[in-house]
């Protein structure tokens, strides 16, 4: 007779390799899930858009902006302006957006004149992604930026981006300068600013519709609002 502990039916000695194959199964999905979260976290891409921005030059930073810098009053286009008023601080111009590219620029300096063509098409690309371009104009008052803004790119209203002034124009009180509080003593700059922290500075125009650069702005910017 045979031993029924030691007796084997054909359904259990079926059934132990399919239960293999389901654990070994469920172990690489979570495995490559995993891997697929380090890989698309916020945090690794992050990462990735900080090392893609200092390979095309750019100064990487990590700290956050100071109350005087969120603070800074900022005045709106007269044809933007809102029931609020003409000016918003930088902290409400931030908000809403996980990626704020600041750019800093006037009529009075050639490179920015140069670089503005580029900097409205990156408004453009960023357009409809988690990012904004906030271009600051450091001109005394809107009449001459918008005569530079439609010479160079034929309209003084830009579509896309949210162009602003700074109300201290080229020579008024260095100290409430936001250019100055950032860091900006030469124009053109353009800073980069994430989740309320200051990441990278591009010193001088940039071209911003290179291939490369459009690949940083992907991984700086990968997602739609």
């Amino acid at each position: 007779m045979t031993d029924p502990s030691h007796s084997i039916t054909p359904s259990a000695a079926v059934a132990a390799p399919h239960w293999s194959r389901w654990v070994a199964g469920g172990l690489a999905l979570v495995l490559g899930g995993l891997a697929a979260w380090h890989v698309w976290s916020p945090t690794a891409r992050s990462e990735r858009a900080q090392r893609m921005a200092a390979e095309l030059g750019a100064e990487l930073f990590d700290r956050p902006l100071s109350a005087a810098e969120l603070d800074t009053p900022l005045q709106l286009h007269p044809q933007a302006k809102t029931a609020q008023g003409d000016t918003a601080t930088l902290r409400q111009l931030l908000t809403g957006h996980d990626a704020v590219l600041v750019h800093h620029w006037a009529s009075w300096c050639p490179p920015c004149l140069e670089e503005l063509p580029e900097i409205a098409a990156l408004a453009q690309s960023a357009h409809g992604r988690n990012c904004q371009v906030l271009a600051v104009s450091y001109d005394d008052d809107w009449a001459a930026a918008d005569a530079t803004l439609r010479k160079v790119l034929g309209q003084s209203v830009q579509p896309m981006g949210l162009w602003v002034r700074d109300p201290q124009g080229q020579g008024g009180d260095e100290a409430k300068m936001l250019r100055l509080r950032m860091g900006t003593e030469k124009l053109p700059e353009t800073w980069v600013v994430a989740d309320g922290r200051v990441r990278a500075r591009f010193v001088a125009g940039q071209r911003w519709t290179s291939a490369k650069m459009m690949r940083w702005l992907a991984a700086q910017c990968p997602g739609s609002r």
